[in-house]
């Protein structure tokens, strides 16, 4: 999709932030510096003039010139843009400008592409005819590298690996830990050994039997210093592993710890291909054998895998689907473009504005997910300027939440204010943010000795200008665009932001003063140990330590006591809450895409979305009939 869809956007960041520079706006917008100026002398024909002034950029009225309209690639998008604009500004005076361009934009929209039908077979499967075949195509941002259980680490391989190989335990709908490849587990009085019990029917791809020793040699493997598996850490509280016969594992541990079983939803890797081998250099990794319920047909060499039905699939028989395509698209233009072609099923990594286009073109039908990830301003503590908790909560008062939930997420995300999913049963509901308030927030700036002495805009003290450095990844828009109206928030307050783009963060690197994250909750809430325990490593960027909060945490990784759990975890969130290492801001909303081919869709989580794929049903051609529906009419099943 063409930049020209952020145009109006700018026109309200103009509106309500004057004062932002072309760069602030570049960013702001996913809009080139030079494509910004040429949006302004777009928008100044159609009447709407944009000045330099004051250090930055001012709406003033001109109510003089033409639209010239943009090319034909380019008015659909810029369509659905002018819709979410009018939708949420509140000026009638911008609205209507806003409904001008939209008449000429719709004078020449360009037809919307018809969907595909694919030949499938309806299979009686007891009282239930089942629609079976298809193919469908997964589109991603990313390609992966390598696909092993025991060394892959990024997101799209390991949703790769968790349809191409099977693993102990996997997680339902809610996110709880069911049996997979066991079919049952005890565990000892003491906590301290856990018996797992394994189902004796599943194959490998090859046809070579799955037993206990897989999983004893998938699981030391991934422990061996030598392999430096991305599990290692997460596996460090393993004491030993033996198995009682083919079909009996035992796993000893250093200490009790009951959140063990998210940690072994890890696929199982075959013994008899990787063992004695040289892991990072073994053909398996771009040819997997697995049991799961697809398996590798093709990698191609532009990144593009092809996934086929497992026909011997031990989990209720083969999947319903066929074969699954994972493609990678360049860019967001690229995805978009597959999406309005219906060259594509499923589109991950969406942002909101990938959303509203999805939706509104008719093309998909878009789920939301807003409780697995976080955005927080983490401070350094270790900076002077951010050892004095005024200063955090004078912060904290100076940012609009919900200006940024309803601008920048486009309203999919909810307010938080601890390090846990806001629908977890570890988040502490007690706890409500503080409300925008830019004078409380100049009181506590003054009480800590921040007061705009030369009246230039900027608080000053000891005569240095109130100015500091936010790090922000650069791994998505949405977080460069929330970073960008923080920026312009706390530029109200007299505080003087420069946003510095990095790869990651990382907390080895001392010169950030403070950082915006857009950081994971975990299935289980002992994932906050990583980023608020002392002991943390390079995980805990704020450089926190509160010996209680570290007694607590290590309580709540013990008693496997969910009601004990609960309290200890709601004291966590609000001793976090009140030391304010961090400003929590808004659960990070992820959505995934899919168009109206499918029934018996659900997606559980971003992280298991594929967890239902076995199921999905296309809906098209019967084979060797010719009976045709309607897509959304058909779509009963969800």
């Amino acid at each position: 999709m063409p930049k020209s869809e952020r145009l109006f956007e700018m026109l309200e960041y103009v509106k309500e932030y004057p004062g932002l520079t072309v760069a602030d706006l570049s960013k702001l917008c996913d809009v080139s510096e030079r494509g910004i100026y040429r949006y302004i002398n777009t928008l100044s024909r159609a009447g709407i003039s944009i000045r330099f002034q004051d250090g930055g950029y001012r709406l003033q009225d001109d109510h003089h010139g033409i639209f010239s309209k943009a090319d034909p690639e380019d008015l659909e998008a810029l369509g659905i843009l002018l819709s979410l604009g009018m939708e949420y500004c509140e000026d009638e005076q911008v609205v209507e400008r806003g409904r001008r361009l939209m008449k000429l934009v719709e004078m020449n929209l360009p037809r919307r592409q018809k969907h595909r039908l694919d030949e499938i077979e309806v299979v009686p499967e007891g009282r239930v005819h089942v629609r079976r075949g298809g193919t469908i195509t997964i589109g991603h941002s990313s390609k992966p590298s390598i696909i092993n259980p025991i060394l892959t680490s990024e997101t799209i391989s390991v949703n790769l690996m968790n349809r191409i190989f099977s693993s102990l335990v996997t997680f339902d709908e809610s996110q709880r830990p069911v049996p997979n490849a066991a079919k049952g587990w005890k565990i000892s009085e003491d906590g301290l050994v856990w018996t797992f019990f394994m189902r004796d029917d599943i194959k490998f791809h090859d046809g070579h039997p799955l037993t206990a020793h897989d999983v004893e040699f998938t699981y030391k493997a991934m422990m061996a210093p030598e392999n430096m598996s991305p599990m290692a850490e997460r596996l460090g509280l393993i004491d030993g592993i033996e198995t009682e016969d083919d079909y009996v594992l035992k796993i000893f541990l250093k200490h009790p710890f009951a959140p063990l079983l998210h940690r072994l939803s890890r696929a199982i890797a075959p013994r008899h291909i990787l063992e004695n081998t040289d892991l990072r250099d073994n053909p398996f990794n771009h040819c997997p054998v697995g049991s799961g319920p697809f398996k590798l047909a093709d990698w191609a060499e532009d990144g593009t895998i092809t996934l086929d039905a497992n026909r011997d699939y031990f989990h209720k028989g083969r999947p319903i689907l066929d074969r699954l395509i994972f493609k990678a698209y360049p860019n967001r233009k690229a995805a978009l473009r597959a999406i309005s072609q219906d060259e594509m099923d499923i589109a991950l990594d969406l942002a909101a504005p990938d959303l509203l286009f999805a939706v509104k073109s008719g093309a998909f039908r878009v789920y939301p997910s807003s409780d697995g990830l976080y955005y927080a301003i983490i401070f350094n503590l270790t900076d002077p300027i951010f050892s004095d908790i005024r200063v955090r909560k004078a912060m904290d008062y100076a940012i609009d939440r919900d200006s940024i939930i309803v601008n920048q997420l486009k309203g999919y995300s909810k307010i938080c204010t601890g390090p846990f999913g806001v629908s977890s049963w570890a988040y502490n509901h007690d706890f409500q943010p503080v409300k925008h308030d830019i004078q409380k927030a100049g009181e506590l700036l003054a009480q800590a000795g921040w007061t705009d002495a030369d009246d230039d805009g900027v608080l000053d003290r000891d005569g240095k200008p109130f100015e500091i450095s936010i790090a922000v990844p650069e791994i998505s828009d949405s977080l460069e665009r929330v970073a960008v109206a923080i920026k312009a928030q706390l530029m109200k307050a007299g505080i003087k932001v420069n946003l510095v783009y990095v790869d990651a963060p990382d907390s080895d690197d001392t010169t950030f003063q403070a950082i915006l994250v857009k950081d994971a909750t975990g299935a289980d809430p002992d994932y906050v140990y990583r980023s608020w325990h002392s002991e943390g490593g390079k995980t805990n960027l704020a450089s926190y330590k509160n010996g209680l909060v570290d007694d607590l945490l290590e309580q709540g990784r013990q008693t496997t006591d969910m009601e004990e759990r609960k309290a200890i975890y709601h004291r966590v969130h609000k001793i976090i809450h009140d030391d304010y290492p961090a400003i929590f801001l808004a659960s990070a909303c992820e959505f995934i895409g899919s168009n109206y081919r499918f029934r018996n869709v659900v997606f559980p989580s971003i992280m298991h979305f594929l967890t239902s794929m076995k199921d999905w049903q296309i809906i098209g051609v019967v084979k060797e009939g010719t009976i045709r529906k309607d897509h959304r009419k058909a779509d009963t099943g969800t």
